[in-house]
């Protein structure tokens, strides 16, 4: 498009539309454009923009809906000036008293759902980026393994017991907790594996540990709020597809890693290229400390209120941003999250 009135024309059907979710006739876009102007020149205008893909007719005289390039269209053109900033004072202090990363990320991303009035997903920093502060070791034939990090998260893995007795564990977590505290998680399963063994069942023992440490590290916990809108607002055809989405969660991941590397990204409908997300649309973001970048974003239907959305998840991941560089000390690795 390279007429400014029919830009403005777009961006009004767009508008009303996500208010209304009713096809909008030439009729109200007169009575909404800004300056005097006759039905006929409307409805011309809205005929080129329907010829060129951006609205759709979805039934004889009902007026106009967009399409996915019509939403596109408005979300590329729209400025600063469009992005309210949403009101971040609860989160803020959410974030100000929670006692773990964990527990702030999963409020921030129920704050998101709250905001947006649509399913919120985030991803948590990877266990690798923090440093140790102890190690513990549960169990009897099977053990438990605990990493506890210097922010409090906490992370637990399996490996089966070569035959210690419980005596004999804890004088190994406590010769571990001298050599490993204040170590980086990210090289933890190499340095244990270094560790000279006293005897062949110390070291079929640190071998184990140092296979399950190696699988903890990798893991990173995905937090999912606001279906319950989503049961409300979807019709019913849709939704079992997005649930689906949900469920198979690393495609989805992928997806928000990809459209978020140069800041926030938006897909819509067709754009994702997915039979159980072609009627929706993806936000996605990024936000971290000094070395590593992690994933939120929001998931609704391509009517949604963009700008609200929007801002709002830039606003959400700028305060989880704030809140990380409290949480994390910091390392030259980049450790962002890249969907695998």
């Amino acid at each position: 498009m390279h007429q400014d009135r029919q830009t403005l024309v777009l961006k009004i059907v767009v508008e009303k539309y996500i208010r209304t979710h009713e096809p909008v006739a030439s009729g109200s876009v007169v009575k909404e454009f800004p300056t005097p102007i006759s039905s006929a020149t409307i409805r011309n205008d809205m005929a080129a923009l329907e010829r060129d893909g951006y609205l759709m007719e979805p039934h004889t005289s009902a007026g106009r809906v967009p399409t996915d390039k019509g939403y596109r269209q408005f979300v590329d053109s729209l400025s600063d000036c469009d992005l309210t900033d949403p009101r971040l004072k609860p989160l803020k202090d959410l974030l100000a008293s929670a006692p773990s990363m964990e527990e702030g990320i999963a409020g921030a991303v129920k704050f998101l759902s709250s905001l947006t009035g649509q399913v919120a997903i985030g991803v948590a920093p990877p266990l690798s980026s923090l440093l140790l502060h102890r190690l513990e070791i549960v169990g009897k034939d099977f053990l438990t393994v605990i990493l506890i990090s210097d922010n409090g998260q906490v992370e637990k893995s399996a490996m089966e017991n070569p035959g210690f007795s419980k005596k004999e564990i804890n004088g190994e977590v406590e010769k571990l907790n001298g050599e490993l505290s204040g170590q980086p998680l990210s090289g933890l399963a190499s340095k244990i594996s270094s560790l000279s063994p006293s005897c062949a069942k110390e070291g079929r023992f640190l071998e184990r540990l140092s296979k399950s440490v190696q699988m903890s590290g990798s893991k990173r916990e995905v937090y999912i709020y606001g279906v319950d809108l989503a049961y409300r607002q979807m019709q019913k055809d849709l939704l079992a597809p997005l649930l689906d989405a949900l469920e198979e969660r690393m495609a989805l991941l992928r997806l928000m890693a990809s459209i978020s590397r140069q800041g926030i990204g938006v897909a819509i409908g067709s754009e994702i290229q997915s039979s159980a997300l072609s009627h929706v649309s993806v936000l996605s973001a990024r936000y971290g400390a000094e070395g590593w970048q992690a994933l939120i974003g929001s998931i609704g239907n391509t009517y949604m209120n963009y700008p609200r959305a929007i801002s709002s998840l830039r606003g959400v991941a700028e305060c989880l941003s704030d809140f990380a560089f409290q949480q994390f000390p910091p390392t030259s690795a980049d450790r962002s999250f890249n969907g695998e």
